[in-house]
């Protein structure tokens, strides 16, 4: 029989007691966990195990063995709604793998990588708070690089001078991305790249990630203008267009004054750097839609057009051509709908998008979400991107809260703390402040 609320056992320990200290313990090793995972997306994004003929991504791997081990301690469940989608999704590839045979690894490598995609950790807003704070640290120290590597470069004239392959072989190096983006192509300029991320693209999608939660929830100025700063240095359009499309969002949560204070910070910023004659984000690369073969035409024209192309061929409803068969040649960096489309069929990519839309609906930070989503599924080729899936995983269906957590919002010359949704704390929360209502909700009823 299960003990009531507020019941000695045979110790004289109260079953509320233990029921709180067991909170308190799985609140800690998802907080462990947690910085395990954003510590080795950002700082072992460049590592890989058998580079380069079959290169295992270091961060993938620490994924894979610290989900195992939540999930065998309980502290990491398969939320249903979820799972039986994600089934449905993997029934439908192996339908299509039974007709036209694949790559086995490639097939592998997408089920490991989105296993992680139907858990919860189930945690309290107050702790996704402290979780999104630890991963805005972690991302000062790339965030400051990014911003030394510009002004280095633009004051001396000479090349970046942070150069992580300089330091280790290419056998631990992941292959395949433009690492050293030169911009022009022909000039000594690199982009910035933040010294520990594959290549400035996610080097600026991590810090917009980090100005987006920053805004979100916390505000502190220096922070906020630091990881901006990142971004735009950057000269990636992936965080330019996170921010830009994160922006709506955040303020419409502010009054009429904030918004136009913010405005009239923007349009001041444009100006400063059109006379500085820093290059402005996207906009400086416009001109590659217009070749299918510049970095903007790999990842949006040619993906575009094999959408259509696939759209237009019956044969490709039930079953694609199998797992790893679409090529660059061909789609350039095929969208992650478009790869499963070719290779598993239009059924499999109508699953694989309801799994997606399952799992990422929720009331937590709609900024990011959007955001995020948007460069994952219209931007490149993500579908077996550890570095950019793992970000959305963690922040987006892990780790996401039951409720929307706490934020602070700007109104005239105050500072207010509102509340979007109904505040959930955990019992840490409550034990640093044992006078409020949250503690009241875990003491025992005696």
């Amino acid at each position: 029989m299960t003990p009531l609320l507020g019941t000695k056992n045979h110790t004289g320990i109260e079953s509320a007691d233990l029921l709180g200290l067991g909170e308190v313990a799985h609140e800690r090793a998802v907080m462990a966990f947690a910085t395990l995972q954003f510590f080795a997306l950002i700082y072992l994004q460049k590592f890989a195990l058998f580079a380069p003929a079959f290169p295992l991504a270091v961060s993938m791997l620490i994924m894979f063995g610290s989900v195992a081990c939540m999930v065998l301690t309980g502290n990491l469940r398969f939320v249903p709604s979820r799972t039986a989608v994600f089934l449905l999704f993997l029934a439908s590839c192996f339908l299509s793998e039974s007709m036209v045979s694949g790559s086995w690894a490639s097939l592998a490598q997408l089920i490991l990588l989105y296993i992680p995609m139907a858990l919860s950790a189930d945690i309290s807003a107050t702790l996704y708070k402290r979780i999104a704070k630890r991963f805005i640290m972690l991302m000062i120290l790339p965030a400051g690089i990014m911003i030394v590597q510009y002004a280095y470069q633009k004051l001396t004239s000479l090349s970046d001078p942070f150069n992580l392959e300089n330091f280790f072989p290419k056998s631990i190096l992941m292959p395949g991305f433009y690492y050293n983006a030169h911009f022009p192509w022909n000039s000594n300029f690199s982009r910035p790249n933040g010294f520990f991320f594959l290549e400035p693209s996610f080097a600026s999608a991590y810090a917009a990630s980090a100005a987006i939660l920053e805004i979100s929830y916390f505000r502190r100025p220096w922070c906020v203008v630091l990881l901006i700063a990142a971004t735009v240095l950057s000269m990636g359009g992936t965080g330019a267009l996170m921010l830009a499309v994160a922006a709506p969002f955040l303020l419409a949560r502010e009054s009429p004054r904030v918004v136009a204070v913010v405005a009239a910070i923007a349009v001041a910023a444009l100006i400063v750097m059109l006379v500085l004659n820093i290059p402005l984000p996207m906009t400086n690369r416009m001109d590659e839609l217009n070749d299918e073969h510049s970095s903007g035409g790999l990842r949006l024209l040619m993906p575009a057009a094999e959408f259509g192309r696939l759209l237009s061929h019956p044969s490709y409803y039930l079953a694609g051509d199998g797992a790893g068969a679409i090529s660059p040649l061909e789609a350039g960096n095929p969208w992650p709908l478009v790869k499963v489309f070719r290779e598993y069929g239009l059924v499999a990519m109508i699953l694989f998008l309801a799994f997606y839309l399952v799992g990422i609906v929720g009331p937590s930070n709609l900024p990011l979400k959007v955001a995020l989503s948007i460069v994952y599924f219209f931007t490149g080729g993500y579908l077996l991107s550890p570095a950019l899936d793992g970000l959305i995983i963690m922040l987006c269906f892990v780790l996401a809260p039951k409720t929307e957590p706490e934020a602070i919002a700007v109104s005239g010359d105050a500072t207010r703390r509102t509340q979007i949704g109904r505040r959930s704390a955990g019992p840490i929360a409550a034990a640093l402040a044992p006078g409020q209502e949250d503690a009241a909700r875990h003491r025992p009823i005696r």
